[in-house]
Protein backbone atom coordinates (compact mmCIF):
# COMPACT_ATOMS: atom_id res chain seq x y z
CA UNK A 1 0.00 0.00 0.00
CA UNK A 2 1.15 3.41 -1.02
CA UNK A 3 2.42 5.66 1.60
CA UNK A 4 1.05 8.61 -0.94
CA UNK A 5 1.63 10.69 -3.87
CA UNK A 6 4.31 12.98 -5.04
CA UNK A 7 5.06 14.73 -7.86
CA UNK A 8 8.91 16.06 -8.36
CA UNK A 9 9.01 18.88 -10.60
CA UNK A 10 12.44 19.67 -11.27
CA UNK A 11 14.08 20.35 -14.98
CA UNK A 12 17.00 18.18 -13.80
CA UNK A 13 16.91 14.81 -15.36
CA UNK A 14 19.23 12.87 -12.98
CA UNK A 15 17.60 14.83 -9.60
CA UNK A 16 14.18 13.91 -10.84
CA UNK A 17 15.55 9.84 -11.17
CA UNK A 18 17.65 10.47 -7.42
CA UNK A 19 13.76 11.48 -6.12
CA UNK A 20 11.99 9.02 -8.07
CA UNK A 21 14.27 6.13 -7.01
CA UNK A 22 14.72 7.34 -3.25
CA UNK A 23 10.98 8.13 -2.76
CA UNK A 24 10.09 4.59 -4.16
CA UNK A 25 12.41 2.82 -1.99
CA UNK A 26 10.55 4.82 0.78
CA UNK A 27 7.13 3.41 -0.28
CA UNK A 28 5.49 5.99 -2.12
CA UNK A 29 4.15 6.72 -5.72
CA UNK A 30 6.29 9.27 -7.65
CA UNK A 31 5.47 11.10 -10.88
CA UNK A 32 8.15 13.61 -12.28
CA UNK A 33 7.60 16.08 -14.50
CA UNK A 34 10.90 18.04 -16.14
CA UNK A 35 8.44 21.77 -16.19
CA UNK A 36 5.82 23.18 -14.92
CA UNK A 37 3.21 22.98 -18.13
CA UNK A 38 4.43 19.26 -17.26
CA UNK A 39 3.30 18.90 -13.98
CA UNK A 40 0.46 20.95 -13.82
CA UNK A 41 -1.05 18.36 -16.77
CA UNK A 42 -0.63 15.78 -14.27
CA UNK A 43 -2.17 17.72 -11.46
CA UNK A 44 -4.84 17.15 -13.51
CA UNK A 45 -4.50 13.53 -13.90
CA UNK A 46 -3.89 12.76 -10.16
CA UNK A 47 -4.38 13.32 -6.47
CA UNK A 48 -0.85 14.28 -4.88
CA UNK A 49 -0.67 14.61 -1.33
CA UNK A 50 2.69 16.84 -1.87
CA UNK A 51 4.42 18.65 -4.51
CA UNK A 52 8.46 19.07 -4.42
CA UNK A 53 8.81 22.23 -6.65
CA UNK A 54 12.24 23.57 -7.85
CA UNK A 55 11.73 27.48 -7.98
CA UNK A 56 13.88 28.06 -10.80
CA UNK A 57 12.71 26.36 -13.85
CA UNK A 58 12.61 26.72 -17.43
CA UNK A 59 9.61 29.02 -19.40
CA UNK A 60 7.76 28.82 -16.21
CA UNK A 61 9.58 29.60 -12.93
CA UNK A 62 8.12 27.72 -9.61
CA UNK A 63 6.24 30.91 -8.17
CA UNK A 64 3.91 30.93 -11.23
CA UNK A 65 3.72 27.36 -10.99
CA UNK A 66 2.37 27.54 -7.18
CA UNK A 67 -0.02 30.35 -8.02
CA UNK A 68 -1.65 28.10 -11.19
CA UNK A 69 -1.11 24.80 -9.10
CA UNK A 70 -2.84 26.14 -5.51
CA UNK A 71 -5.62 27.29 -7.91
CA UNK A 72 -6.27 23.49 -9.36
CA UNK A 73 -5.64 21.92 -6.10
CA UNK A 74 -5.98 23.71 -3.14
CA UNK A 75 -5.22 21.53 -0.59
CA UNK A 76 -1.96 19.92 -2.23
CA UNK A 77 0.63 20.61 -0.13
CA UNK A 78 4.07 22.22 -1.99
CA UNK A 79 7.63 21.80 -0.97
CA UNK A 80 9.73 24.55 -2.33
CA UNK A 81 13.28 23.67 -3.20
CA UNK A 82 15.54 26.23 -3.56
CA UNK A 83 19.16 27.58 -3.82
CA UNK A 84 20.80 29.83 -1.12
CA UNK A 85 20.73 32.81 -3.38
CA UNK A 86 16.97 32.58 -3.64
CA UNK A 87 15.96 32.53 0.05
CA UNK A 88 13.86 35.91 -0.30
CA UNK A 89 11.76 34.49 -2.82
CA UNK A 90 11.01 30.75 -0.89
CA UNK A 91 9.73 32.89 1.75
CA UNK A 92 7.54 34.73 -0.55
CA UNK A 93 6.39 31.24 -2.03
CA UNK A 94 4.92 30.85 1.94
CA UNK A 95 2.75 33.32 1.96
CA UNK A 96 1.60 32.51 -1.61
CA UNK A 97 0.26 28.78 0.11
CA UNK A 98 3.97 26.68 -0.15
CA UNK A 99 3.86 24.85 3.30
CA UNK A 100 7.72 25.06 3.29
CA UNK A 101 11.31 25.08 2.17
CA UNK A 102 14.34 23.62 1.33
CA UNK A 103 17.84 24.27 0.46
CA UNK A 104 20.36 23.31 -2.39
CA UNK A 105 22.22 21.34 -1.74
CA UNK A 106 20.03 19.28 0.96
CA UNK A 107 19.89 15.97 2.40
CA UNK A 108 17.67 13.12 1.50
CA UNK A 109 17.19 12.23 4.68
CA UNK A 110 16.30 15.62 5.53
CA UNK A 111 13.73 15.55 2.53
CA UNK A 112 12.26 12.29 3.79
CA UNK A 113 11.46 13.34 7.36
CA UNK A 114 10.22 16.74 6.08
CA UNK A 115 7.64 15.14 3.09
CA UNK A 116 6.43 12.20 5.92
CA UNK A 117 6.01 14.79 8.13
CA UNK A 118 3.96 16.70 5.59
CA UNK A 119 1.81 13.58 4.87
CA UNK A 120 1.16 12.54 8.50
CA UNK A 121 0.14 16.20 9.05
CA UNK A 122 2.64 17.49 10.84
CA UNK A 123 5.58 19.44 8.90
CA UNK A 124 5.91 22.88 10.61
CA UNK A 125 2.78 22.15 12.66
CA UNK A 126 -0.10 21.18 9.88
CA UNK A 127 -3.20 19.76 11.96
CA UNK A 128 -3.87 15.67 11.77
CA UNK A 129 -7.21 15.46 12.86
CA UNK A 130 -7.59 11.50 14.31
CA UNK A 131 -9.94 9.38 12.06
CA UNK A 132 -9.42 5.64 12.82
CA UNK A 133 -7.33 5.00 9.57
CA UNK A 134 -4.88 7.59 11.51
CA UNK A 135 -4.77 5.70 14.80
CA UNK A 136 -4.47 2.37 12.91
CA UNK A 137 -1.57 4.21 11.45
CA UNK A 138 -0.21 5.36 14.79
CA UNK A 139 -0.35 1.68 15.88
CA UNK A 140 1.47 0.61 13.20
CA UNK A 141 4.76 3.21 13.74
CA UNK A 142 4.18 1.84 17.36
CA UNK A 143 5.94 -1.44 16.13
CA UNK A 144 9.35 1.05 16.26
CA UNK A 145 9.04 1.96 19.97
CA UNK A 146 8.14 -1.74 21.27
CA UNK A 147 11.24 -3.17 21.07
CA UNK A 148 12.79 -5.97 23.28
CA UNK A 149 15.02 -3.67 25.24
CA UNK A 150 14.46 -2.85 28.55
CA UNK A 151 14.83 0.51 28.10
CA UNK A 152 12.00 0.71 26.03
CA UNK A 153 9.84 -1.89 28.24
CA UNK A 154 10.31 1.63 30.62
CA UNK A 155 9.12 3.58 28.67
CA UNK A 156 6.16 2.34 27.58
CA UNK A 157 5.15 1.34 31.21
CA UNK A 158 5.62 5.22 31.95
CA UNK A 159 3.37 6.18 29.05
CA UNK A 160 0.83 3.52 30.20
CA UNK A 161 0.14 5.63 33.18
CA UNK A 162 1.15 9.32 31.76
CA UNK A 163 -0.58 9.43 28.48
CA UNK A 164 -4.38 9.40 30.36
CA UNK A 165 -3.42 12.19 32.78
CA UNK A 166 -3.60 15.95 31.03
CA UNK A 167 0.22 16.34 32.45
CA UNK A 168 2.43 18.34 30.16
CA UNK A 169 5.42 15.98 29.18
CA UNK A 170 8.48 16.25 27.67
CA UNK A 171 9.93 14.05 25.57
CA UNK A 172 14.33 14.10 25.23
CA UNK A 173 16.18 11.94 23.20
CA UNK A 174 18.69 12.52 20.72
CA UNK A 175 18.09 13.14 16.78
CA UNK A 176 16.87 9.93 15.23
CA UNK A 177 15.41 8.28 17.95
CA UNK A 178 11.29 8.31 17.54
CA UNK A 179 10.57 10.89 19.72
CA UNK A 180 7.83 12.24 17.01
CA UNK A 181 6.55 8.20 17.23
CA UNK A 182 6.49 8.71 20.41
CA UNK A 183 4.33 11.76 21.27
CA UNK A 184 2.20 10.38 18.56
CA UNK A 185 1.79 6.86 20.79
CA UNK A 186 0.85 9.35 24.15
CA UNK A 187 -1.91 10.76 22.12
CA UNK A 188 -3.22 7.63 20.89
CA UNK A 189 -3.32 6.19 24.22
CA UNK A 190 -4.90 9.60 25.80
CA UNK A 191 -8.47 10.35 26.87
CA UNK A 192 -8.03 12.84 23.54
CA UNK A 193 -7.59 10.08 21.15
CA UNK A 194 -10.64 10.94 18.98
CA UNK A 195 -9.01 14.67 18.63
CA UNK A 196 -7.03 16.63 16.83
CA UNK A 197 -3.07 15.77 17.29
CA UNK A 198 -1.39 18.70 15.79
CA UNK A 199 2.22 19.27 15.46
CA UNK A 200 4.83 22.05 15.25
CA UNK A 201 8.34 21.48 14.51
CA UNK A 202 9.94 24.36 16.08
CA UNK A 203 13.17 24.18 14.51
CA UNK A 204 11.40 24.57 10.88
CA UNK A 205 8.89 27.40 11.64
CA UNK A 206 9.83 30.38 9.40
CA UNK A 207 10.96 33.63 12.09
CA UNK A 208 9.15 36.05 10.10
CA UNK A 209 5.94 33.91 10.38
CA UNK A 210 5.99 31.73 13.27
CA UNK A 211 4.12 33.70 15.45
CA UNK A 212 1.12 34.03 12.42
CA UNK A 213 1.56 30.07 12.38
CA UNK A 214 1.32 29.28 16.23
CA UNK A 215 -1.25 31.94 16.90
CA UNK A 216 -3.28 32.65 13.97
CA UNK A 217 -4.45 36.23 12.39
CA UNK A 218 -6.71 38.75 11.57
CA UNK A 219 -7.45 40.12 8.07
CA UNK A 220 -4.95 42.58 7.43
CA UNK A 221 -2.82 42.26 10.23
CA UNK A 222 0.51 42.47 8.06
CA UNK A 223 1.17 42.82 4.46
CA UNK A 224 -0.59 39.57 2.81
CA UNK A 225 -2.70 38.76 5.14
CA UNK A 226 -5.69 38.93 3.12
CA UNK A 227 -7.47 36.67 4.99
CA UNK A 228 -8.43 35.68 8.95
CA UNK A 229 -6.24 32.37 9.30
CA UNK A 230 -6.66 30.54 12.37
CA UNK A 231 -3.02 29.21 14.08
CA UNK A 232 -1.74 25.40 15.00
CA UNK A 233 -2.56 26.23 18.60
CA UNK A 234 -6.43 26.67 18.35
CA UNK A 235 -6.73 23.70 16.01
CA UNK A 236 -5.21 21.56 18.74
CA UNK A 237 -8.44 22.24 20.55
CA UNK A 238 -9.92 19.13 21.56
CA UNK A 239 -6.55 17.27 21.20
CA UNK A 240 -2.82 17.27 21.41
CA UNK A 241 -0.70 19.95 20.72
CA UNK A 242 3.14 18.27 20.08
CA UNK A 243 6.04 21.07 19.79
CA UNK A 244 9.15 19.47 18.57
CA UNK A 245 12.49 20.45 18.86
CA UNK A 246 11.29 23.30 21.48
CA UNK A 247 14.67 24.13 22.44
CA UNK A 248 14.98 25.49 19.00
CA UNK A 249 11.81 28.26 19.63
CA UNK A 250 13.01 31.53 19.19
CA UNK A 251 13.59 33.74 22.16
CA UNK A 252 11.15 36.35 21.20
CA UNK A 253 8.41 33.97 21.08
CA UNK A 254 9.38 32.47 24.48
CA UNK A 255 7.32 35.26 26.60
CA UNK A 256 4.23 34.43 24.36
CA UNK A 257 4.63 30.83 24.57
CA UNK A 258 5.26 30.55 28.03
CA UNK A 259 1.99 32.63 28.65
CA UNK A 260 0.02 29.89 26.62
CA UNK A 261 1.91 26.91 28.09
CA UNK A 262 0.87 28.41 32.08
CA UNK A 263 -2.97 30.10 31.13
CA UNK A 264 -3.48 28.01 27.72
CA UNK A 265 -4.85 31.95 27.10
CA UNK A 266 -3.34 33.28 23.75
CA UNK A 267 -3.80 36.46 21.11
CA UNK A 268 -4.37 36.43 17.21
CA UNK A 269 -1.94 38.59 15.45
CA UNK A 270 -3.72 42.26 15.04
CA UNK A 271 -6.49 41.42 17.69
CA UNK A 272 -6.79 42.03 21.32
CA UNK A 273 -9.33 39.65 22.31
CA UNK A 274 -7.84 36.06 24.33
CA UNK A 275 -8.92 32.93 23.10
CA UNK A 276 -8.76 29.93 25.33
CA UNK A 277 -8.17 26.28 24.20
CA UNK A 278 -8.61 22.84 25.47
CA UNK A 279 -5.54 21.10 24.59
CA UNK A 280 -2.96 18.44 25.77
CA UNK A 281 0.70 19.50 25.52
CA UNK A 282 3.64 17.18 24.63
CA UNK A 283 6.97 18.81 24.11
CA UNK A 284 10.52 17.35 22.62
CA UNK A 285 13.79 17.76 22.32
CA UNK A 286 17.38 16.78 21.18
CA UNK A 287 18.66 19.58 23.68
CA UNK A 288 20.81 19.66 26.98
CA UNK A 289 17.68 21.97 28.25
CA UNK A 290 20.18 23.20 31.23
CA UNK A 291 22.85 24.02 28.93
CA UNK A 292 20.80 25.83 26.55
CA UNK A 293 19.54 28.00 29.47
CA UNK A 294 23.20 28.45 30.51
CA UNK A 295 23.92 30.09 27.08
CA UNK A 296 20.88 32.08 27.00
CA UNK A 297 18.74 30.64 24.29
CA UNK A 298 15.79 29.60 26.29
CA UNK A 299 14.16 31.28 29.53
CA UNK A 300 14.85 30.08 32.79
CA UNK A 301 11.48 30.18 33.36
CA UNK A 302 10.21 28.37 30.69
CA UNK A 303 12.78 25.38 30.88
CA UNK A 304 11.34 25.33 34.83
CA UNK A 305 7.36 25.09 33.28
CA UNK A 306 8.36 22.43 30.69
CA UNK A 307 7.65 18.79 31.81
CA UNK A 308 5.70 17.80 34.51
CA UNK A 309 6.67 14.08 33.50
CA UNK A 310 9.81 13.78 31.59
CA UNK A 311 10.61 10.63 29.47
CA UNK A 312 13.94 9.87 27.81
CA UNK A 313 14.29 7.51 24.53
CA UNK A 314 17.82 6.08 24.78
CA UNK A 315 19.90 6.05 21.55
CA UNK A 316 20.70 3.38 19.69
CA UNK A 317 24.19 2.11 20.33
CA UNK A 318 22.87 1.64 24.12
CA UNK A 319 20.28 -0.95 22.97
CA UNK A 320 21.67 -3.00 20.32
CA UNK A 321 19.41 -5.60 21.41
CA UNK A 322 16.81 -3.80 19.37
CA UNK A 323 18.20 -3.79 15.94
CA UNK A 324 17.35 -7.32 14.35
CA UNK A 325 13.98 -6.47 15.89
CA UNK A 326 13.62 -2.61 14.06
CA UNK A 327 15.95 -4.02 10.55
CA UNK A 328 13.43 -6.89 10.41
CA UNK A 329 10.64 -4.18 10.14
CA UNK A 330 12.33 -1.92 7.67
CA UNK A 331 12.86 -5.02 5.25
CA UNK A 332 9.20 -5.78 5.78
CA UNK A 333 8.01 -2.25 4.82
CA UNK A 334 10.26 -2.30 2.08
CA UNK A 335 10.21 -5.43 0.43
CA UNK A 336 7.90 -8.07 2.18
CA UNK A 337 8.89 -11.00 4.17
CA UNK A 338 10.61 -12.25 1.23
CA UNK A 339 13.78 -9.49 2.09
CA UNK A 340 16.51 -11.08 4.40
CA UNK A 341 19.61 -10.39 5.91
CA UNK A 342 22.34 -12.48 6.89
CA UNK A 343 23.20 -12.88 10.54
CA UNK A 344 26.76 -11.61 10.39
CA UNK A 345 25.23 -8.61 8.82
CA UNK A 346 23.37 -8.11 12.18
CA UNK A 347 26.31 -8.23 13.98
CA UNK A 348 28.36 -5.76 12.34
CA UNK A 349 24.95 -3.63 12.18
CA UNK A 350 25.29 -4.11 16.38
CA UNK A 351 28.98 -2.65 16.43
CA UNK A 352 28.26 0.23 14.86
CA UNK A 353 27.76 3.55 17.21
CA UNK A 354 24.50 5.20 14.84
CA UNK A 355 25.08 8.52 15.75
CA UNK A 356 21.69 8.56 13.58
CA UNK A 357 19.57 6.47 15.71
CA UNK A 358 16.88 4.74 14.25
CA UNK A 359 17.01 7.03 11.15
CA UNK A 360 20.20 6.41 10.18
CA UNK A 361 19.47 2.41 10.48
CA UNK A 362 16.39 2.97 8.53
CA UNK A 363 18.36 4.59 5.40
CA UNK A 364 21.67 2.19 5.94
CA UNK A 365 19.39 -0.69 5.56
CA UNK A 366 17.24 1.01 2.66
CA UNK A 367 20.51 1.67 1.03
CA UNK A 368 22.21 -1.89 1.54
CA UNK A 369 18.63 -3.20 -0.38
CA UNK A 370 19.68 -1.72 -3.78
CA UNK A 371 23.29 -3.37 -3.67
CA UNK A 372 21.44 -6.67 -2.56
CA UNK A 373 18.72 -6.75 -5.02
CA UNK A 374 16.37 -9.85 -4.51
CA UNK A 375 19.39 -11.38 -2.46
CA UNK A 376 19.40 -11.48 1.41
CA UNK A 377 21.80 -8.31 2.58
CA UNK A 378 25.28 -8.78 2.94
CA UNK A 379 27.87 -6.96 5.23
CA UNK A 380 29.92 -5.98 1.95
CA UNK A 381 26.34 -4.11 1.29
CA UNK A 382 26.72 -1.35 3.93
CA UNK A 383 28.57 1.45 4.19
CA UNK A 384 32.04 2.03 4.38
CA UNK A 385 31.89 4.08 7.97
CA UNK A 386 30.43 1.00 8.89
CA UNK A 387 32.17 -1.79 7.46
CA UNK A 388 35.38 0.52 9.09
CA UNK A 389 34.20 -0.44 12.51
CA UNK A 390 33.41 -4.21 12.20
CA UNK A 391 35.09 -6.46 14.74
CA UNK A 392 33.38 -10.25 13.54
CA UNK A 393 33.84 -10.56 10.26
CA UNK A 394 36.84 -10.51 8.45
CA UNK A 395 36.59 -8.05 5.12
CA UNK A 396 35.31 -10.05 1.78
CA UNK A 397 37.63 -8.57 -1.32
CA UNK A 398 35.37 -6.19 -3.24
CA UNK A 399 35.58 -5.85 -7.20
CA UNK A 400 36.57 -2.28 -8.22
CA UNK A 401 33.57 -1.99 -9.84
CA UNK A 402 31.34 -2.39 -6.54
CA UNK A 403 33.78 -0.52 -4.49
CA UNK A 404 33.01 2.68 -6.82
CA UNK A 405 29.34 1.50 -6.71
CA UNK A 406 29.59 2.52 -3.00
CA UNK A 407 31.37 5.14 -3.32
CA UNK A 408 29.70 7.27 -6.05
CA UNK A 409 25.72 6.27 -3.92
CA UNK A 410 27.92 7.61 -0.49
CA UNK A 411 29.47 10.73 -2.46
CA UNK A 412 25.39 11.73 -3.95
CA UNK A 413 23.84 10.89 -0.51
CA UNK A 414 26.36 13.30 1.03
CA UNK A 415 25.65 16.19 -1.59
CA UNK A 416 21.85 15.55 -1.30
CA UNK A 417 21.42 14.29 -4.82
CA UNK A 418 23.21 17.69 -5.83
CA UNK A 419 25.38 16.22 -8.76
CA UNK A 420 27.60 19.06 -9.78
CA UNK A 421 28.55 19.08 -6.17
CA UNK A 422 28.99 15.67 -6.09
CA UNK A 423 31.28 15.64 -9.14
CA UNK A 424 33.26 18.27 -7.50
CA UNK A 425 33.83 16.20 -4.49
CA UNK A 426 34.21 12.81 -6.76
CA UNK A 427 37.17 15.20 -9.29
CA UNK A 428 35.08 14.36 -12.30
CA UNK A 429 32.95 16.16 -14.99
CA UNK A 430 29.05 16.12 -14.65
CA UNK A 431 28.80 13.96 -17.97
CA UNK A 432 31.70 11.50 -16.17
CA UNK A 433 29.49 10.92 -13.52
CA UNK A 434 26.69 10.90 -15.45
CA UNK A 435 27.91 7.43 -16.93
CA UNK A 436 28.87 5.96 -14.37
CA UNK A 437 25.37 6.34 -12.61
CA UNK A 438 24.00 4.71 -15.35
CA UNK A 439 26.95 2.21 -15.80
CA UNK A 440 26.04 1.15 -11.77
CA UNK A 441 22.47 1.32 -12.38
CA UNK A 442 22.04 3.26 -9.74
CA UNK A 443 18.50 4.59 -10.93
CA UNK A 444 15.68 2.77 -12.22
Amino acid sequence: MSRGMILAIDDEHNIRHLLESEFTLEGYEVKTAKDGQEGLQLLDKHAFDVVLLDIKLPRMNGIEVLKRLKKKSPSTEVLMITGYGDIKTAVESLKLGAREYITKPFSLDELLGLVERVITGSANGNEVLVQPERVKYGDKRSDFLRCPSRAMGAIYDLIDRAAPTENTILIQGETGVGKDVLAYQIHCNSLRKNGPFITVDCGLLNKDLAESELYGHSKGAFSGASERKTGLVEQSHGGSLFLDEIGNIELELQKKFLRFLETKKFRRVGETKEIEVDTRLILATNLDLSDAVQRGVLRQDLFYRMGVVELTIPPLRNRIEDIERLVGLFLKDARGPQATIHPETLQVLGEYGWPGNIRELKSVINKALIFAGSGAIMAEHLPSNILANRKTLPRKPQTLEEVEKQHILAVLDTAGGNQSKASEILGINRKTLYKKIHKHKLFP
